[in-house]
């Protein structure tokens, strides 16, 4: 069924839930936000230096800034109920892809550049259109591929190694009117979210994690809009690829696999329900940001890295417990 055929005023019925939501239990989507200012303000008593000393921004948005494009591609996935676990073996292709077969600059290193990422999208549409049209779980689905892309990613770079050409690592890297990258990155995505977050695509998205069966009924297009939502995510994870590959200079077989469960972490800190249907990719964005200031509060605590992971895991559950209750609250008021 085409989408012009769908009346508007059926389809706009789609965003009322999660605003409803919102002001019922406010307090979830602020959540990511009161995590972030209750750790920099821990971290600045703590080790002042971590957050004011030089260099200390455009250090930590290099590190966030990779995770906040693929949390950007993983909340869109999580909207509609699924989950995107092939961004890590698509990571792990372009940093191999760039390591071995980079241009020097140029037209070259352009051309390069943009087909890996339309690789990517071409992954991802591909999951997209699996899982659409197969029924198949999209953790089924994604996993295998992470598998696939992930081997592809060991016969091209069988061991952490290569070189990222110099001109690649001088078109990520740097600062614009002083004012790294990496920061206009994380600016941009927030831009084109609140451009996004208010358009059909994102209604049906949520629409479809809310309910698909219904979704159907009213015209949603759920096969074109679940591969447009992981061809979205398959070039996010590529774009994250090059930022890596700059980054590092290198490329490795298994760069990509550090940012699969930190995505899903991100998205469900950043206050998105993992059944689908509610979220926002700003929150799933400040909870990248949040994840990775974990560290620097462990740092400043002088405790050993181990308490890094005790207390991400610690705060993912507590995201998740909140969300859950915020959907019982939302089902025992719906009665």
């Amino acid at each position: 069924m085409s989408e012009t055929a769908v009346d508007p005023s059926v389809r706009g019925r789609w965003a009322a839930p999660p605003l409803r939501l919102a002001r019922r239990i406010g307090l979830v989507a602020a959540m990511p936000y009161l995590y972030l200012v209750a750790l920099a303000l821990a971290i600045y008593f703590l080790q002042s230096n971590l957050l004011t000393g030089s260099g200390a921004i455009d250090v930590r948005a290099t590190a966030v800034f990779p995770l906040a494009l693929i949390a950007f591609g993983q909340t869109l996935a999580i909207f509609t109920r699924g989950i995107d676990l092939a961004v890590g073996g698509i990571v792990s292709t372009t940093t191999a892809l760039l390591a071995t077969h980079g241009g020097t600059s140029g037209l070259t290193l352009g051309v390069q550049v943009a087909a890996v990422i339309g690789l990517g999208a071409v992954a991802g549409a591909f999951n997209g259109a699996v899982v659409a049209l197969t029924r198949l779980q999209p953790f089924i689905v994604t996993l295998a591929t992470w598998s696939i892309w992930g081997g592809v990613a060991f016969v091209v770079l069988p061991v952490e190694g290569g070189a990222t050409s110099p001109g690649l690592i001088s078109l990520v890297l740097g600062s614009v009117l002083g004012v790294p990258k990496s920061v206009w990155g994380i600016a941009i995505l927030f831009a084109i979210w609140l451009w996004l977050r208010n358009t059909r695509f994102v209604v049906d998205l949520k629409a479809i994690g809310s309910d698909e069966a219904r979704a159907r009924l009213v015209g949603v297009p759920l096969v074109r809009r679940k591969v447009q939502t992981y061809a979205i995510s398959g070039a996010l994870a590529a774009t994250a690829g090059v930022w890596v590959a700059a980054q590092t200079a290198s490329g490795a077989p298994t760069a990509g696999d550090q940012f699969i469960l930190a995505s899903v972490a991100a998205v469900v800190i950043g206050g998105a329900s993992i059944f689908g249907g509610t979220g926002s990719v700003a929150s799933s964005i400040v909870g990248a940001i949040v994840l990775l200031m974990i560290p620097d509060l462990v740092f400043a605590l002088e405790l050993t890295s181990f308490w890094s992971v005790f207390f991400q895991g610690f705060l993912l559950i507590v995201a998740v417990t909140i969300s859950s209750l915020a959907i019982t609250l939302r089902v025992g008021r719906g009665r």
